[in-house]
């Protein structure tokens, strides 16, 4: 059996998935500051002085919330996608790359495409 792992293919597949996975972090985000901004809505009365961000966030908790438990798994998802994609790639070319996962998890919370496809590049 032979294969060609088309280089090119794995920048065009980030790219696709990169849009979902910001959208999925920045949500997760969202929903982690709700607790905080409502309790310094509760103490300050008055949150004018917020980011309008952060406003959003506030007048927009409830919706957030139920975003995030229909959405649950879309994270893990995404992680499992470009975890796989890392993988494989290696596999096909004959490479083990188990302990680069860890960094690649990593990167993925930054959620910088750029750095994610130097890093399937170097690897």
């Amino acid at each position: 059996i032979t294969h060609d792992v088309k280089e090119d293919s794995i920048p065009h597949m980030l790219s696709l998935l990169h849009p979902r996975l910001e959208a999925q972090l920045m949500l997760a985000k969202n929903v982690q500051l709700i607790d905080a901004l409502q309790e310094l809505q509760i103490h300050e009365g008055d949150v004018s002085f917020l980011s309008p961000q952060c406003q959003y966030i506030l007048e927009n908790a409830e919706l957030l919330q139920e975003e995030i438990k229909k959405q649950s798994a879309m994270i893990d998802r995404l992680y499992a996608l470009i975890t796989d994609l890392f993988m494989d790639r290696a596999t096909f070319k004959g490479l083990n790359v188990k302990e680069k996962v860890p960094e690649l998890l990593s990167l993925l919370d930054d959620c910088d495409l750029e750095t994610l496809i130097e890093f399937f590049a170097a690897n």
